[in-house]
């Protein structure tokens, strides 16, 4: 466990992302925050979370997902929510495998690799990172930003990766920052807690070890995602379709000496 994590009661993997040096000296600006969900943040969380000046959350998560687990951000008007509607009402994808695929090591891997290669090009994924992007380029030094899904490790994963990239952290602390996860998060307490969740709504076992690769984060994983996208200064340009004037303002707000 690091000085990075924030202990909260219940919300998952709440840490700084920000204050990496930078390869060209400085670094990044700090009040950048990467979580899980928050429908169940205690009221000692939501006390904690109000002393953080958060006025940005970009919430990864799709419709369904939103509605099943309602965050408290929405209660808030001092914060703006960043979310996309794109994928509707359709079951995500992991549930679906949960209940239909052979629960193998190799089969949860190759699953959440092809996860990793997709997720960059999801729209929704893609409309939330823009947004993202823009809104940090027009935040004020002593902003909270926020970046989260439902376990704050895949989709937000990426979307920490691609911001730390772009700004010049060295990659080996930005598959760190990644890896992170797999400290911050309790898997001792929570695979046996989620192997039991499937098994009672979904009648299948999982072994401790394939619950975790699921649960968890890898350095494939991440690697898949980095080879899909080749090349991410391109990507953020020509997928998300970020200009070159948001590029550098999202640089001159993001670094600091």
């Amino acid at each position: 466990m690091t000085d990075r994590v924030l202990p909260l009661a219940g919300v998952y993997n709440f840490r700084h992302f920000g204050a990496y040096p930078l390869s060209g000296g400085g670094q990044v600006r700090d009040r950048l925050y990467r979580s899980g969900q928050f429908s169940r943040a205690t009221d000692e969380d939501v006390k904690a979370l109000d002393g953080l000046n958060i006025k940005v959350v970009a919430d990864l998560r799709r419709p369904r997902e939103r509605e099943l687990e309602p965050s408290h951000w929405g209660e808030t008007d001092a914060v703006t929510v960043l979310s996309s509607d794109h994928a509707g009402h359709a079951e995500p994808p992991h549930l679906a495998f949960l209940r239909e695929s052979d629960l193998t090591l190799d089969n949860i891997r190759g699953f959440m690799q092809k996860t990793y290669q997709r997720l960059p090009f999801d729209a929704g994924n893609k409309a939330v990172f823009k947004a993202g992007f823009e809104a940090l380029a027009h935040s004020d030094p002593e902003d909270g930003f926020v970046v989260h899904c439902a376990a704050g490790k895949d989709r937000t994963g990426i979307f920490c990766a691609f911001l730390l990239l772009e700004l010049g952290v060295d990659a080996d602390a930005v598959r760190e920052d990644y890896l992170m996860t797999n400290t911050a998060v309790d898997y001792d307490e929570l695979a046996p807690r989620f192997a039991k969740r499937i098994r009672d709504n979904m009648g299948r076992d999982v072994g401790d070890r394939e619950i975790r690769a699921f649960l968890g984060v890898e350095e494939s994983y991440l690697d898949t995602a980095m080879d899909a996208v080749g090349d991410v200064p391109g990507y953020l340009r020509n997928e998300l379709g970020l200009s070159d004037a948001v590029i550098a303002q999202l640089h001159e707000r993001l670094k600091t000496s």
